[in-house]
């Protein structure tokens, strides 16, 4: 004999001898009431459910006193069915040993468990549990590590308050948490379910559905008789292929943010929304206890809500980047601006000194003649550099220029940084002055006040058209530096390159004070 099933049947009275040495793979009883009234059924005491040599696959009992039992060896059991039985069903000093290594499917239901024991959870082949109706209000963090092969499962109307991690059961596709005490939660905790079709969340206090995040597979919906004022708008949007859903009996806000709620019910023919529960608005007070369908909602200006984020958002993106590009470029930005304003005063002293040629030869006679503002020079040169390079200006270049039979006068900024707001100092000294001798260095060539300057003498060479440029070197500077420089700004203009030879200085000092050219008409105004 291979199975057994004597189930809803009116026998009083059923006899189980020992089953050692059977080939049983299959005891069912279900509908009985046994072990508390020995006239319906009657066991022996102590009956090894699973000797050493069983077999049986399937045990289904129901209404059976388990202290009657001893487990035994149920190695091979594969499903397990047991309702309504009080009491405690297993010892677990009869079955830790063994276990149900190979158990598939797992009914526990209306059997007053507060908790589950960790060693029925430890199949890898589970593909079916069942622990509804209990009284279950905890359950462990990694209670469902082990069950990575979970195609369905039942913890409906139970105690539970929270979950614990879901990320092992990848292959669930039916999740029943239904008639529990869940409030809340995260939105990560079904996050690796992807193929969850069938969920049932009906009977809890859930307030919002964003948990449900990333379940493109999501088919039906039970969600009714909870806490929610309106269902999350990624649920009525692609890729969720919802069809089946039912959220009646929650207290809706009929404001309009369920306006796309709304819409959907009335206009998405794909989805049955079941209407077994009345969709009605518990707030506003003027909409209370209207269906959401027949709520007349003048949405025009909620748009803003929608429109004015992502605008105001873009916005500050925009600002941020103009920001950023004004910065990166502010030293081209200042030179651009400088290049237009003395481009316009450049023609208007031009205009002037056409005016004073005018004037002077409509009164020769006079003994004071005009002379054009732009022929006015103060200083012989104005010197760029970097503050690394003030020792050499003070040793060097001050010396041999300044201090020689030709007196000729520099114009020089403060020692060191120049601070913020002294461009006005530098443009008007460059202006004042016949030539700008630049002293290039590796650190000029990243400094950018350095730049500036050399940006303000480039602007004099356009204006110009003169050669009113002068550059020395001052140690290396890197190849792509000194090209990009000379390429894009300075126009491959000449290089006087410092050397430490005594006979080299001389043939520097001279081909730099020849490049001076002879001195200008001095004036009094200190730079």
């Amino acid at each position: 004999m291979e199975s057994v099933d004597i189930s809803q049947n009116p026998i009083k009275n059923v006899y189980f001898g020992n089953l050692t040495d059977t080939t049983l793979g299959s005891i069912n009883i279900t509908g009985f009431s046994c072990g508390a009234d020995s006239t319906q059924v009657e066991v022996e005491t102590g009956m090894t459910l699973c000797p050493v040599s069983s077999t049986l696959e399937n045990i289904n009992f129901s209404n059976v006193n388990f202290d009657l039992f001893v487990w035994g060896n149920c190695s091979h059991l594969k499903s397990l069915f047991i309702s309504e039985s009080g009491g405690i069903i297993f010892n677990e000093q009869d079955v830790a040993n063994s276990g149900f290594p190979d158990l598939v499917n797992l009914t526990l239901t209306k059997c007053k468990l507060s908790s589950i024991d960790q060693f029925l959870l430890e199949s890898r082949n589970m593909r079916y549990l069942d622990l509804s109706n209990n009284n279950i209000d905890n359950i462990n963090e990694n209670d469902f590590s082990s069950l990575v092969n979970m195609e369905y499962m039942n913890l409906s109307h139970n105690r539970i308050y929270s979950l614990p991690d879901f990320s092992s059961l990848v292959n669930i596709t039916r999740m029943d948490l239904s008639f529990n005490r869940i409030e809340s939660l995260p939105e990560t905790q079904f996050q690796h379910l992807s193929g969850l079709a069938y969920l049932n969340l009906a009977g809890n206090r859930l307030a919002n559905l964003n948990v449900l995040k990333g379940l493109s597979s999501l088919q039906t919906l039970i969600v009714y008789d909870n806490a929610m004022t309106t269902l999350p708008d990624f649920l009525m949007k692609a890729p969720y292929n919802l069809t089946y859903v039912d959220f009646g009996n929650n207290p809706f806000s009929c404001t309009c943010d369920i306006k796309l709620l709304q819409d959907w019910i009335l206009r998405e023919k794909r989805t049955y929304v079941d209407p077994k529960l009345p969709f009605l608005c518990k707030s506003p007070p003027s909409q209370e206890n209207r269906g959401i369908t027949e709520t007349e909602l003048d949405c025009s200006l909620h748009l803003l809500k929608y429109l004015l984020p992502p605008g105001l958002s873009g916005l500050v993106i925009v600002i941020c980047l103009i920001i950023a590009k004004v910065y990166k470029y502010r030293w081209r930005i200042r030179y651009k601006f400088r290049l237009l304003f003395y481009q316009r005063r450049h023609q208007r002293l031009i205009d002037n000194d056409d005016d004073a040629d005018s004037m002077n030869s409509d009164n020769e006679d006079m003994e004071v003649t005009y002379e054009a503002p732009i022929m006015r020079r103060q200083y012989h040169a104005y010197v760029a550099y970097h503050k690394d390079n003030e020792a050499w200006i003070n040793d060097q270049l001050i010396p041999n220029i300044e201090d020689g039979p030709q007196q000729f006068r520099l114009c020089m900024t403060e020692r060191g940084d120049i601070p913020a707001g002294r461009n006005n100092v530098i443009c008007q000294g460059i202006y004042k002055s016949r030539k700008t001798i630049a002293v290039l260095s590796d650190n000029f060539m990243d400094d950018g006040w350095c730049q500036y300057q050399l940006q303000i003498a480039h602007m004099r060479l356009v204006l110009d058209n003169d050669d009113v440029l002068i550059l020395v070197q001052i140690g290396e500077i890197p190849e792509d530096k000194k090209t990009t420089l000379l390429r894009q700004i300075l126009r491959n203009k000449e290089v006087l390159k410092w050397t430490d030879d005594l006979i080299e200085q001389e043939l520097f000092w001279n081909r730099l004070k020849i490049k001076l050219r002879k001195p200008p008409r001095i004036q009094s105004t200190n730079c």
